[in-house]
């Protein structure tokens, strides 16, 4: 029995095969799969992927001048108000994180489990880069898209690490 719930659980995650992308100064890995097209505010550059159950949004600024990565999150934060952000490290660098749970329609009839959303975001800085990620899905389908993520923040690069390597 452990074996199938094993099978199952896999199988789930098959159709998300990972590709390696520059977006910026960032290097990581993103769905091969989904559809994929330029985002972003014209600052940065950034990518905007849906995967029909799931979208992600990942935008990349410059930090002009340079400065301390603690500093440059702690302005980026302030910038997007704070409350809520976990500190968290994503590509050896400083970076927060933040859950929310909403209900996608109006009134009170959308309030149903079928419409609840859940949206992860992340911010990090390295003091030369910053970036602004989040990903939303349907709550039910948690367990697809939080090991997705995961392997996608565990895969993030800055150009200064790139260079290293």
């Amino acid at each position: 029995m452990t074996a199938l719930v094993l099978m199952m659980a896999m199988s789930l995650h098959a159709g998300d095969t990972l590709v390696k992308r520059e977006v910026g100064a960032l290097t990581l890995k993103l769905p091969k799969e989904w559809a994929s097209k330029d985002a972003g505010d014209g600052n940065g550059q950034g990518r905007a992927l849906d995967g029909g159950d799931g979208q992600l949004e990942l935008n990349v600024y410059p930090v002009d001048p340079r400065r301390d990565a603690k500093l440059c999150l702690e302005q980026l934060l302030k910038a997007l108000n704070t409350e809520g952000y976990e500190p968290i490290s994503i590509g050896g660098q400083p970076a927060a994180r933040k859950v929310t749970t909403d209900f996608v329609g109006e009134g009170e009839a959308a309030r149903t489990e079928a419409n609840k959303v859940s949206s992860v975001s992340l911010v990090g800085c390295d003091g030369s880069t910053k970036w602004v990620m989040t990903m939303t899905s349907n709550s039910s389908k948690a367990a697809r898209f939080g090991p997705l993520l995961k392997r996608i923040t565990e895969s993030v690069a800055y150009a200064r690490e790139r260079e290293k390597k």
